[in-house]
């Protein structure tokens, strides 16, 4: 079956563009920044399947030297652009930073599930749970860290080259790490790092949260 990504994206991306002008001013936002990761994964897979092409390694060597690196790029620079010339609000920024990832997961995940259905047929609820809380929630949380770094690096005019460089680092190495760890006799580490990650987020979120609102009160 050929070109599965652009029929997965005419499936799961569109509705979200045509649903943009109808839903509530607030919710906009995030529809279009899910829209937007979308946008970055239909793009980085024709790249990375050329450079695929280009460079003729095995697929090990692709998935920790080579699509870490162009995923992350890509994924950073929407969240990047918005910090720059609209808002380097640090919520604002967090929020379209995970939904951008979450749209990049989102086509992936259902892009290589009708590939390994129907290809290969082996498809199940295990393998659902670790594209989601694995591969999938990974793509938000290296496309949040750099948002949120984003936001307190914004006006450092002599940090921002360097910061930015080092929070694209940051998450070009995890996601380098965990596609190591879940090609290797680690797996299971690998499957669970994301959500490990995602957990220690959440608490330093709540944390923060408490803290807010006890100065408030």
């Amino acid at each position: 079956m050929e070109n599965i990504g652009y029929i997965v994206f005419i499936c799961f991306a569109l509705p979200f563009l045509l649903a943009i002008p109808i839903v509530r001013k607030n919710t906009r936002l995030i529809m279009l920044y899910v829209f937007i990761g979308m946008c970055c994964c239909l793009f980085i897979s024709e790249v990375n399947g050329l450079l695929n092409t280009l460079i003729a390694q095995d697929m090990f060597y692709v998935t920790t030297n080579i699509t870490p690196l162009t995923e992350e790029l890509i994924k950073a620079l929407p969240v990047v652009v918005f910090a720059i010339f609209i808002s380097s609000e640090r919520q604002t920024l967090l929020t379209i930073a995970f939904m951008t990832g979450l749209g990049f997961a989102l086509l992936e995940n259902a892009t290589i599930l009708v590939e390994t259905a129907v290809l290969q047929r082996s498809v199940d609820i295990l393998w659902a749970l670790v594209r989601t809380l694995g591969a999938g929630l990974l793509h938000s949380l290296c496309t949040t860290a750099v948002g949120v770094g984003i936001s307190f690096i914004r006006d450092q005019k002599k940090m921002f080259l360097c910061g930015s460089f080092a929070l694209l680092s940051l998450a070009i190495v995890y996601h380098s790490v965990y596609n190591a760890l879940i090609q290797s006799s680690c797996k299971y580490l690998g499957a669970v790092m994301p959500m490990i990650t995602y957990l220690a987020v959440i608490v330093v979120l709540v944390i923060v949260y408490n803290k807010g609102t006890s100065k408030n009160s």
